[in-house]
């Protein structure tokens, strides 16, 4: 039977099956949750996927809530290494923002492990690393990791009160 079709939880038949890849935690169940935070460490948009997208094709409507929020493209775009898609994918961001800071899997020309040891490369991974931490917080301390609320339509609105609280202790900390 194909995961599609497979329900598992009988309390939130929206659950579903994650393949991550991580160390440790070879399946998880859930739905993908994307964050977009600028550098003072506000959310400033997020996304719930039902059901897990691709997440190189994400990229351009990133960019567009970016810019109809802030009215300019990002100075740094910084992600993990599944929004890697092409060497062209890339050098058409560059064209739009001066730091694209994307990791490739898997295999590298001695141009992409030149272009991943410069320090500004580095340096706006070291700021995704910093939204790693911003999830783990929404994770642990906002208590994200369990939705205790029933239904798809609560989920969603439990995620919109994580990020709404968080941004509030971000502001309170200002």
């Amino acid at each position: 039977v194909p995961n599609e079709q497979k329900i598992f939880s009988i309390f939130e038949p929206h659950t579903e099956l994650l393949k991550r890849g991580k160390a440790g935690q070879e399946v998880e169940f859930g739905h993908i949750i994307q964050i977009q935070q600028v550098a003072s460490k506000f959310i400033t948009d997020y996304d719930v996927f039902g059901k897990r997208p691709v997440e190189h094709a994400l990229l351009g409507s990133v960019l567009k809530s970016h810019q109809s929020l802030f009215g300019f493209y990002p100075d740094q775009l910084a992600a993990d290494k599944g929004y890697y898609h092409s060497s062209e994918t890339l050098a058409q961001l560059r064209q739009k923002i001066s730091v694209v800071s994307i990791a490739k899997k898997g295999g590298r020309t001695a141009e992409e492990v030149e272009a991943e040891h410069d320090p500004l490369f580095r340096h706006a991974q070291r700021f995704r690393a910093g939204v790693e931490g911003t999830i783990s917080f929404l994770k642990r301390v906002l208590c994200l990791a369990r939705c205790i609320n029933k239904g798809w339509d609560h989920f969603v609105a439990t995620v919109a009160q994580t990020v709404f609280a968080h941004n509030l202790l971000v502001l309170a900390r200002c």
